[in-house]
C-alpha cells in the first residue's frame, strides 16, 4: 500500500523533529563538557602559574627572519616575526595581578556561554525558548563580553606591556617593544549577543500576547 502524501508529511515531521532533538541534546553535552574542561584546565593555570611563577604571555615583537626560512628554491621578498609566545618568571606584583585578572575574566566568560548554551538548548528541549532565564542569560555574556574586551584585554595588556619593559634593558631600544595587541571580535560578539537578547525579549512579550489565543 503507498502511504498518502499526508503520512509521508507526518513522517517527515516526525524523523525532523527527533533529529531535532538529537541534535540539541548534542550541544547541550558539548557546552557543559566544554565549560567544565574550561573551568577546571583555567582554574589549574591560573593556580600554577600563580604558585611557580611562570607566567606564559605573548609579546609583541619586531624580528627579522633569519636566512634558513628562504633556504630552498624560493626567496622571501620580505617577512618578520610578529609576536612570540614566552614564559616569563620573576615580574613583579601589578603585572602579575594584572595578568591573572585577565585569565580569570577569561574563566568566567567562557564559563557564562556554556551555561547560556546549555540551558538554551534545554529550553529548546522543554519548548520554552523564549523563557525569561534565556533573555537575562543572553544579555548577561553580551555585557560580559564586551566588559571582558575592555577590562580583561585591557588590564591584560597592560600587563604584557610591563612584563615587557621588565624584560627590557632599556624601555626605548629594548628588544620586547612595549605595546600590546587588543583582540575586539569578543567584543564585536557582545554586541551580537545583546541584539540576540532584544530579539528574545521580543519573543517572550508576542508569546505573552498569545497565551490563551486559539
Amino acid at each position: 500500500m503507498t502511504p498518502t502524501p499526508s503520512a509521508t508529511a507526518d513522517r517527515d515531521a516526525r524523523l525532523e523533529r527527533q533529529l531535532g532533538r538529537v541534535l540539541t541534546w548534542m550541544v547541550l553535552a558539548g557546552a557543559v563538557v566544554f565549560g567544565a574542561l574550561s573551568v577546571g584546565i583555567g582554574a589549574f593555570s591560573l593556580i600554577d602559574q600563580l604558585i611557580r611563577d611562570r607566567f606564559a604571555v605573548t609579546l609583541l615583537v619586531d624580528v627579522p627572519l633569519p636566512a634558513a626560512a628562504s633556504a630552498g628554491t624560493a626567496h622571501l621578498a620580505d617577512g618578520a616575526f610578529n609576536t612570540a609566545q614566552v614564559t616569563v618568571s620573576g615580574l613583579s606584583t601589578l603585572p602579575r595581578f594584572l595578568l591573572t585578572l585577565e585569565g580569570a575574566t577569561a574563566l568566567v566568560t567562557g564559563l557564562l556561554v556554556s551555561v547560556t548554551i546549555a540551558y538554551f538548548c534545554w529550553s529548546v528541549l522543554r519548548r520554552r525558548p523564549f523563557s525569561r532565564p534565556v533573555f537575562w542569560l543572553v544579555a548577561l555574556v553580551g555585557y560580559a563580553l564586551l566588559l571582558g574586551t575592555v577590562l580583561g584585554q585591557g588590564f591584560g595588556g597592560l600587563g604584557r606591556m610591563m612584563a615587557a619593559g621588565e624584560l627590557s634593558a632599556s624601555p626605548i631600544d629594548g628588544f620586547w617593544p612595549a605595546a600590546a595587541h587588543i583582540d575586539p571580535a569578543p567584543a564585536v560578539t557582545g554586541l551580537v549577543l545583546l541584539v540576540a537578547a532584544g530579539a528574545i525579549r521580543l519573543g517572550q512579550r508576542l508569546q505573552q500576547d498569545t497565551v490563551g489565543l486559539v
